[in-house]
């Protein structure tokens, strides 16, 4: 099979290699979509301590089943699935809690097994039987399913900061991931949104999904005209989807009384932001920040993309083939004019 392998840091190369051979306990899939995330950007830059050798990376998947081993249960051949990422040990206290992907010993499709760069793919055992799979509703195609786990992590960021309907939101970065969380928070109830970012091009796409007020916070006093737009409140609830310390910094001011904040990106280094105690502490606000998403989190995202009819397809700005894998990552420019791109087979 045909395959983008990671040789090593800063080279990917296609390869032809063996097909996957499935024991009776796992399964092949057949990898009909595999976007790219900014994880499989990071980790060609710099690499991942827990990538040890070459690997396949891809951990946004969608494909067929199109084989089952003997001893597996409730899978078929012929089910569209995509599938939560990351694998927890099972037996840790995090693990028992339902939060596979803050296992201290967890592992991962496209960092510690191969991923979905490939033609086909191998679920091994213990993701089918703690229920990484799921299938893919019946009106999203293999491109939108492949979106699910992005979504899950936006669904993740609105739980923990626990979201009510009408109240007020604002999103830092007008990126893929910023988006994501307006779409998502749009579909579950939302009041006023306002987009925040310095790419006039990106918020423009903003307004066309839906924000309320898009601000260019290069150009604006972005206090002044958040303050204004709340009548002096402040924001209910705050997204950092953009890796800027400064921005975390910012949106510390700019949280109303029993505001919320999820540092939703996280910050390159040791970086450090002056936190008021006394802010939390009288004015009862709360700041989380959060990771991927539970296997339980990545389920209710595909019913909620399904019965709300989420085109996420639509933020797919670039399709490629996999042989494009070998020099995409090296294109800074290609990220930075696209949302999300995508390797999509057939």
């Amino acid at each position: 099979m045909r395959a983008a392998v990671l040789e090593e840091k800063g080279r990917v190369r296609l390869k032809d290699i063996e097909k996957p051979q499935i024991t009776s306990t796992e399964l092949l899939l057949k990898i009909k979509a595999c976007s790219i995330c900014g994880t499989d950007k990071k980790i060609y830059e710099q690499g991942r301590e827990q990538i040890e050798g070459q690997q396949i990376l891809g951990h946004e998947i969608a494909g067929e089943i199109i084989e089952v081993g003997g001893e597996v249960k409730h899978y078929d051949r012929g089910m569209r699935v995509t599938l939560a990422p990351n694998i927890g040990c099972g037996y840790c206290h995090v693990c028992r809690r339902g939060w596979q992907q803050l296992c201290p010993d967890f592992t991962a499709f496209g960092i510690g097994i191969p991923g979905g760069f490939a033609e086909y793919m191998k679920v091994p055992a213990p993701a089918i039987r703690r229920g990484n799979l799921t299938e893919i509703p019946d009106n999203l195609s293999y491109a939108s399913g492949a979106l699910i786990e992005p979504l899950a992590c936006c669904f993740n960021a609105r739980q923990s900061i626990d979201i009510q309907p009408g109240e007020n939101l604002l999103i830092f970065g007008a990126g893929i991931m910023g988006h994501f969380n307006l779409i998502l928070n749009q579909a579950l109830g939302i009041g006023e949104v306002i987009m925040v970012d310095i790419d006039k091009r990106r918020l423009e796409i903003s307004e066309k999904y839906g924000a309320d007020y898009t601000i260019d916070s290069s150009a604006e006093d972005l206090r002044e005209v958040v303050f204004e737009i709340t009548d002096g409140r402040g924001m209910d609830n705050i997204i950092t989807a953009v890796p800027v310390d400064a921005v975390q910094k910012q949106a510390l001011e700019l949280l109303d009384i029993n505001g919320a904040i999820n540092f939703f990106a996280g910050i390159a280094g040791e970086e450090k932001i002056p936190v008021s105690t006394n802010d939390l502490h009288y004015k009862q606000q709360v700041l989380t920040g959060t990771t991927g998403s539970s296997v339980q989190q990545f389920r209710q995202t595909a019913k909620i993309t399904k019965n709300n009819n989420l085109d996420l397809e639509d933020m797919i700005t670039k399709a490629i083939d996999l042989e494009e894998l070998e020099t995409i990552f090296e294109k800074d420019e290609i990220f930075r004019e696209n949302m999300k791109i995508q390797v999509q087979f057939n």
